[in-house]
């Protein structure tokens, strides 16, 4: 298929699972990764966009403008300090981002979001995340997915305590997690990272579309 693709957080435990696999795939033909700092990886298709607001600088030559974007940024109270530092990176950033892709021809926008996201959520972290949502459906790309995972099993750079702990409960509570509570088993990031591709590779019906850790669990089975 010859797919170009960019990426911006490919720096994260689910982006640089992502990234992995775009440079593995035989369909994808050049990838682009936005990043703040030069990422330990290399490969013949990869292009290291290096820039600090996480923009495209017009000396940059794109061979083949990206048609599919993918947006793994985030982060949590703990590490951004304050609610409005979270909502300067969750919301802000995230919608400058896709609107930069949106410039350079990107019709299909993939974002990493989480589950319970909703802009009237009683959380700050889930007002944030279903902010960002609505911000980037209004801005009309032909292709918006949204991806909800629970729990994320895997070793991130950064130590998240809390996460850990809530990952361990989760494990032993896991066979009777059946039915609708299904969907928030912890999601291994690798199981993100092929479903992020897989998504970019097929048609799709709806112009928006949302897909738990359920739905992303069955689209590579």
């Amino acid at each position: 298929m010859n797919k170009s693709i960019i990426i911006a957080g490919a720096s994260g435990l689910v982006g640089k699972e992502t990234l992995a696999a775009l440079l593995k795939s035989d369909e994808v033909n050049r990838v682009y990764a936005l990043s703040r700092h030069r990422l330990a990886v290399e490969g013949s298709k990869l292009t290291q966009v290096i820039d600090e607001a996480l923009s495209v600088s017009p000396d940059i030559t794109m061979d083949q403008p990206p048609e599919i974007g993918i947006i793994a940024l985030g982060s949590t109270i703990k590490k951004a300090g304050t609610k409005e530092k979270l909502r300067e990176i969750d919301v802000n950033l995230v919608i400058a981002t896709a609107e930069k892709m949106q410039q350079l021809g990107v019709g299909h926008i993939i974002v990493v979001s989480c589950l319970g996201a909703d802009i009237n959520a009683r959380s700050h972290y889930l007002r944030c995340k279903g902010e960002m949502e609505a911000k980037v459906e209004s801005l009309g790309f032909e292709q918006t997915t949204f991806l909800h995972p629970g729990p994320l099993a895997g070793d991130r750079d950064e130590k998240r305590t809390d996460e850990k702990f809530l990952q361990g409960l989760l494990k032993i509570v896991k066979p009777l997690m059946i039915g609708n509570l299904s969907k928030y088993v912890p999601i291994e990031s690798s199981v993100i990272a092929q479903s992020i591709l897989t998504i970019s590779m097929m048609p799709h019906s709806n112009q928006v579309e949302r897909l738990n850790s359920v739905a992303m669990n069955q689209l590579i089975s």
